[in-house]
């Protein structure tokens, strides 16, 4: 923005006034001598007035002016056509880009204003306009799957559990999960309701990569569409657990048995007298744990305590207990009882205050658990453990490792009551969030949500080697190492083949990195929301109409003819004025 006059030409500004004050003084100096004349103040006026229209000739004075802003349409997927004739009728001959991800556009001029209609730009194009003012103007409701989430890898046993929403149902029509062979596995019908969440769950029997289908039908059975559903399937990791107990208990009972039949190896130490305890093992060898040292505890992933033993260990056993947990990543896990919800921040690192609610419900279906009257207080470093919607538990990080508990009372009633899956689902969860991290040397983070064919695909790889080299089996993918990380390096491929695609480090025999790729007309409407969400949050909310005609202040320089005429006639009087007095 400008205020007040300016110059064009502002660098010449010094010497035209140095310049003009040197040919001002010569002129008063030749005109020195008719000093007593009026006629010599006459000419001095005319002589400053003429110098100065000449300086403003050079300089080019300018002042701002409301001019109108050029603007120009850039039509995206999914744009309204009434928008659109709305625009082109407000702003008449306005130039219309039609939108290609990864094109450069040919009509679009740098400062220009853009209305984007549709559901926006790929965020991989937003360098485009960076130097434009955009008004985000949104489009057609979407209509399908708009959000269809699950966990991409699992260990075998694990639940796979997809949680979906789709806009615009018909009600009639069917939702069916398919397995690689083209089994229906599970079902759920439509209720015709704006938005409907639906859930999925299957326990896939074998480790592999797979690609199932979520499937939409009419009430014919005829096919709509079609989304994959592709995840992988890894062979579990045995955990090492010690589960500590004042007194053997129902919970422990139940919950040594779910880890002994998922492979883990599982060591039970209950307390039956003072100094005098009863030890149980599975899938492990016979070694008694009487006291809690740190070379005791550390091949353990995970200790399991119940709240009475935790908060009468002497200071040996919670320090070694606490050491490994900073030092060594070791998840401790307390069983709660009432005492533990009220314990101070030097004795529990959670805090939690009393919320009356003493049942929680499980979403999507009549299950509901009991639990203690607590909630968990927000606090930095503390996550909560999530089991579907669900918030069960929370958990405190401690440097490396982990302290947290749930607020369940008596989940083996889940088992008692015949849901013996469920119970296997919210435990795994517990374990998963709980365990001790391992450490490996070479980790892959994706930063494109939805791989396409010929789109650019982003990726971090994690390693502490000098200088990687990874492949993506058409040839080396360029890397560029974070500044502030420097064991992270980001790299961007273009693979041309739908399906399973893999990267690899070239000097590594540690396993090539999987990642799934879309066809183009995959993931179609959960893909537009997700457009839709970054393109508000990068250029504001939607408009809601076509604003209309923004006025922009620019420099108009004066017509420069104005001075030229001043500085004609001045020069025409000195010249004419002796020869008149003559």
């Amino acid at each position: 923005m400008i205020d007040g006059l300016t110059f064009l030409n502002q660098k010449l500004l010094l010497p035209i006034l140095l310049g003009g004050i040197l040919v001002f003084g010569f002129f008063v100096w030749k005109e020195w001598p008719q000093k007593g004349e009026r006629r010599f103040w006459i000419k001095l006026a005319i002589g400053f007035i003429g110098l100065v229209a000449l300086a403003m000739l050079v300089l080019k004075p300018a002042v701002p002016q409301m001019v109108s802003g050029k603007k120009s349409i850039i039509l995206t997927e999914g744009y309204r056509q009434a928008q659109l004739d709305s625009l082109t009728k407000l702003y008449k001959r306005i130039p219309i880009e039609s939108y290609q991800p990864g094109k450069l556009f040919s009509k679009i001029n740098t400062n220009d204003t853009l209305f984007v209609l549709g559901h926006g730009l790929e965020p991989f194009d937003f360098w485009l306009v960076e130097q434009n003012k955009v008004d985000f103007l949104g489009a057609e409701p979407l209509v399908g799957w708009t959000a269809i989430h699950y966990k991409p890898m699992i260990e075998l046993g694990d639940i796979l559990s997809l949680q979906t929403e789709y806009t615009q149902s018909k009600e009639g029509h069917w939702a069916l999960l398919y397995d690689n062979g083209g089994n229906a596995l599970d079902s759920v019908e439509f209720s015709g309701e704006t938005l409907q969440k639906l859930t999925f769950k299957v326990e896939p029997k074998a480790s592999g990569r797979f690609e199932f289908a979520l499937v939409e039908k009419d009430a014919q059975g005829e096919v709509i569409s079609q989304e994959p559903i592709p995840f992988q399937v890894r062979e579990p990791e045995p955990l090492q657990v010690l589960i500590i107990n004042t007194f053997p208990t129902f919970e422990t009972k139940y919950l040594k048995n779910f880890l002994a039949e998922n492979g883990h190896r599982v060591v039970v130490r209950s307390q039956l007298t003072k100094g005098r305890y009863k030890f149980e093992y599975f899938n492990t060898e016979a070694v008694p744990v009487y006291q809690l040292t740190e070379n005791g505890l550390q091949p353990f992933d995970l200790v399991i305590i119940d709240a009475d033993s935790y908060l009468e260990l002497n200071k040996n056993s919670r320090e070694a207990l606490d050491k490994n947990v900073k030092d060594e990543g070791l998840g401790l896990f307390v069983q709660p009882s009432g005492s533990l919800f009220n314990q101070p921040e030097r004795k529990f690192p959670l805090s939690f205050e009393r919320d009356g609610v003493q049942e929680l419900r499980i979403e999507g279906t009549q299950q509901t658990l009991e639990k203690f009257p607590f909630r968990l207080k927000e606090e930095i470093l503390v996550e909560p453990i999530q089991w579907d919607a669900a918030m069960v538990g929370a958990l405190a990080r401690q440097d490396m490792g982990k302290v947290g508990t749930i607020f369940l009372q008596d989940s083996y009633q889940l088992i008692l009551d015949g849901k013996q899956e469920m119970y296997s689902a919210l435990w795994s969860t517990i374990v998963d969030a709980m365990a001790k991290t391992k450490v490996v040397g070479t980790a892959w983070e994706t930063e494109t949500p939805f791989p396409s064919v010929d789109q650019p695909f982003q990726f971090i790889l994690k390693t502490d080697r000098l200088e990687p080299e990874v492949s993506s089996g058409r040839g080396t993918v360029p890397l560029l190492q974070d500044l502030q990380i420097p064991t992270h390096w980001k790299g961007t491929t273009y693979p041309t083949t739908a399906g399973w695609n893999a990267l690899a480090m070239a000097q590594d025999s540690l396993p090539a990195f999987h990642y799934y790729v879309f066809q183009k007309d995959s993931r179609k409407a959960e893909h537009q929301k997700w457009v839709q969400q970054l393109n508000q949050r990068q250029f504001g909310a939607i408009g809601t109409k076509a604003d209309t005609r923004e006025l922009v202040k620019k420099r108009a320089p004066i017509n420069p003819i104005w001075f030229f005429v001043v500085f004609l006639l001045c020069m025409g009087w000195l010249w004419l004025e002796p020869k008149l007095h003559n």
